[in-house]
């Protein structure tokens, strides 16, 4: 599988800040790319470097093959449809008037658009001045407009922001469709976990400007280490006695916490923990969260 956008040491400085920093992407060709990180962290900022609207302060961007530059510029924007921050359009105009205007600006056959509105279900929807339209439904009409000219690439900042859990669902159900259905390669930024979680296949996470993960999403769930935690009425005799078995433990606000041990072996062990009158009042499985691992992964207290 080629890599659809390559960024080999982008930075991006802002007066004395550096807002991105040696930035390594790799966005595989036929999927969801999920490009996390908190608010602040860089993610417009590079999306705005791929899509020539801001200039790299270092670095090298390559899109189809292509470097981006003047020269392959627009040849390259031509099959890139993009959603940055909120869509813009015209309130007093229906949804299809917008999507006329912005035909003829992009030099696209307005045949295309009674395509666009069926992907994103807005073809009922499509006389109705986008004034009148709900949230959602403005989302999903800034998503038809990246969609006009039937583009390879599909760049999408934060499309689920300010909608409601049912606008959620329907965004993501649209974006999980795209490569499946109709070949798209999708990079969409959330700062929201539980978002890129259900629909990333790939997975980048940016903190303070620089790529801390980078990789499929099932190698980031790898990370979710099992531990059992124990409980017992005397925490530090039991961690002797285990320790005197080769167990390695530490003790946590109440708990003990071991590495998953096969049930046998965990038996044995409260066995002898009772056997030395040490009474045990809990056993539970941990394991760690998708959360936890991008708190461990940033070195943030930023919950998302």
């Amino acid at each position: 599988m080629s890599d659809i956008i390559t960024t080999t040491g982008l930075c991006k400085q802002y007066g004395k800040v550096l807002r991105v920093k040696d930035l390594d992407l790799k966005v595989p060709e036929g999927v969801v790319y999920g490009f996390l990180g908190p608010n602040g962290a860089g993610k417009t900022t590079t999306m705005k470097m791929i899509l020539s609207l801001a200039r790299p302060t270092a670095g090298t961007i390559t899109v189809f093959g292509k470097p981006v530059n003047s020269k392959n510029r627009l040849a390259i924007l031509k099959n890139v449809g993009s959603l940055i921050e909120s869509p813009s359009y015209y309130g007093h105009l229906t949804g299809v008037e917008n999507l006329q205007i912005l035909c003829a600006l992009k030099g696209v056959s307005e045949k295309d658009i009674d395509r666009v509105l069926q992907i994103v279900r807005l073809e009922n929807q499509k006389e109705k001045k986008v004034g009148q339209y709900s949230m959602g439904m403005k989302q999903r009409l800034g998503l038809a407009c990246a969609l006009l000219g039937n583009p390879k690439l599909l760049i999408l900042d934060e499309p689920t922001n300010g909608l409601d859990p049912a606008g959620i669902q329907e965004m993501r159900e649209l974006i999980c469709s795209l490569p499946k259905q109709f070949g798209i390669t999708v990079m969409v930024s959330s700062h929201l976990l539980s978002e890129i979680d259900q629909i990333a296949d790939n997975v980048g996470i940016i903190s303070n400007g620089g790529l801390v993960f980078q990789d499929t999403l099932p190698t980031l769930h790898e990370r979710s280490r099992h531990s059992i935690a124990v409980r017992t009425l005397n925490n530090e005799a039991a961690a002797r006695i285990l320790g005197g078995q080769g167990i390695s433990c530490r003790v946590q606000e109440d708990y003990l916490l071991l590495h998953r041990l096969p049930d046998n072996e965990l038996a044995g062990y409260i066995y002898r923990l009772f056997e030395r009158n040490i009474g045990v009042v809990r056993i539970e499985e941990r394991h760690k969260s998708l959360e936890d691992i991008f708190l461990e992964l940033t070195g943030t207290g930023v919950s998302l």
